[in-house]
């Protein structure tokens, strides 16, 4: 997907990617890898565009196209699904 036109994201789901940012938020993001998706989890230290893409860059240095993202969690959303988990101690 990465040598795809880039798709531009609502203006609504770029907002909630800076405030992320701004308030160092940790995320876990569902990301579109051409066939498969994988999970990638940090903070948001950068939002930029290059060219006509725009992009993220993580805590760790990963670089991610936005039209690439799938979902993003807050990284304390994930903790309370397993909290209330059939099975999961309290």
């Amino acid at each position: 997907m990465s040598d795809a036109a880039y798709q531009p994201v609502e203006c609504r789901f770029y907002d909630e990617l800076g405030l992320r940012m701004m308030r160092g938020t940790p995320c876990r993001l569902i990301v579109e890898t051409g066939d498969e998706c994988v999970e990638q989890a940090g903070r948001i230290s950068d939002l930029y565009t290059e060219g006509t893409a725009e992009y993220i860059r993580l805590d760790g240095g990963t670089t991610i196209r936005l039209d690439h993202i799938v979902r993003i969690e807050q990284e304390e959303q994930k903790a309370k699904e397993e909290a209330h988990q059939p099975g999961a101690t309290p």
